[in-house]
């Protein structure tokens, strides 16, 4: 078992020092939460999209969501967007600091900020937007190779990584943004997606 206090001194120490690689592309921008949930044993939170949603519906994904004018920046943007979905507002969130930018198949460019939470208490999903939510403890994530999967995109090749825990599929962009965390705090070196060469975003090659 990790314990919480290595496990969150180290990730708040790794992150204090990294320097994430931000896009500046003109597209659409969005912002996500990484939670990581404080206790014995920390584990990191993640939802399940509602099924009628027309973007990735049924999808594993961070709470998150698009900018929009009202909000300050990038950081205001994921702690609304929880707020939203998930019903755990920014105070009870101790942000970390951020990860790359990622670029979604569309080309969303998406802004993950990792941060801590205490408990979980009045933790409730949005209909409108979540179908539920769960926790995977972080010993899964340290001791688990992801399955990775060659992929030609935005013009860029890299690799698609996929996680399978109990029921779940952890895939996609959600598990790259996850990959990028896994390295700095497990200091493994799995391949991350070169974004910063991408200059035209989109479904193809």
């Amino acid at each position: 078992m990790i314990s919480d206090s290595s496990l969150l001194a180290r990730m708040r120490d790794r992150l204090a020092d990294h320097q994430p690689t931000l896009l500046s592309l003109n597209k659409p921008r969005a912002g996500v939460l990484v939670p990581m949930v404080a206790g014995a044993e920390p584990a990191l939170l993640l939802t399940v999209r509602a099924s009628h949603l027309n973007s990735h519906p049924g999808d594993v994904a961070f709470p998150g969501g698009m900018w929009e004018t009202s909000d300050a920046d990038l950081q205001q943007t994921a702690l609304r967007e929880t707020d939203e979905e998930l019903n755990i507002p920014p105070d009870r969130v101790s942000v970390l600091g951020p990860l790359s930018t990622g670029l979604s198949k569309t080309g969303v460019q998406v802004y993950p900020y990792v941060g801590v939470i205490e408990q979980l208490d009045g933790c409730r999903a949005s209909p409108d937007e979540i179908e539920s939510w769960f926790t995977v403890p972080w010993s899964f994530f340290a001791t688990t190779e992801p399955e990775l999967q060659p992929i030609r995109r935005h013009g860029i090749e890299f690799h698609l990584p996929h996680y399978h825990y109990e029921r779940w599929h952890i895939w996609g962009l959600t598990a790259m943004i996850l990959l990028e965390l896994i390295n700095l705090v497990e200091e493994t070196d799995w391949p991350l997606p070169p974004f910063s060469q991408v200059t035209r975003p989109g479904r193809g090659g």
